[in-house]
């Protein structure tokens, strides 16, 4: 599904692992938001039945957000933002509303709030001279000078 996807690409970025007891399932929307799949069911007893303790799934239901205008100004509804965890049937599902809640929930730990001076930088790949366009020669290297993060 694409949230694997997305949480092995995060993992790969960051150099966080992701947890080794849990599976993905979900569709990642543009904007961030996970989106439900089909058979969700059938796929939780798959993830059971292969040895994974947790998975991590859309939210089943929708939590509408309130107005700025609505009285309240706030959460009355009820509702606590972030990951919801049930437990049913040897396996624990979390079901998240966004990708971040589900990068949170799959990494072994919680990303960074702020990139540090120590992650990766990267840089511009040189031209050739000949026509301006890049050859398989060319290498983006690693230089702590770039800035580029800041």
């Amino acid at each position: 599904s694409d949230l694997a996807v997305a949480i092995a690409a995060v993992s790969s970025l960051v150099g966080i692992p992701v947890r080794s007891d849990t599976a993905f399932v979900g569709e990642v929307g543009l904007l961030g938001e996970l989106r439900p799949v089909h058979s969700l069911e059938k796929r939780i007893g798959e993830a059971r039945r292969m040895g994974f303790s947790r998975i991590v799934t859309p939210s089943s239901v929708r939590r509408k957000k309130k107005s700025p205008r609505s009285k309240g100004g706030g959460n009355s509804g009820g509702t606590v933002p972030g990951p919801k965890e049930v437990s049913a049937g040897g396996i624990k599902q979390i079901m998240c509303d966004n990708v971040l809640d589900a990068i949170n929930c799959g990494l072994v730990d919680k990303l960074p709030t702020k990139q540090t001076r120590g992650g990766p930088k990267l840089r511009k790949p040189k031209r050739s001279k000949d026509n301006g366009s890049m050859y398989e020669q060319d290498i983006i290297l690693d230089d702590e000078d770039d800035l580029m993060f800041e």
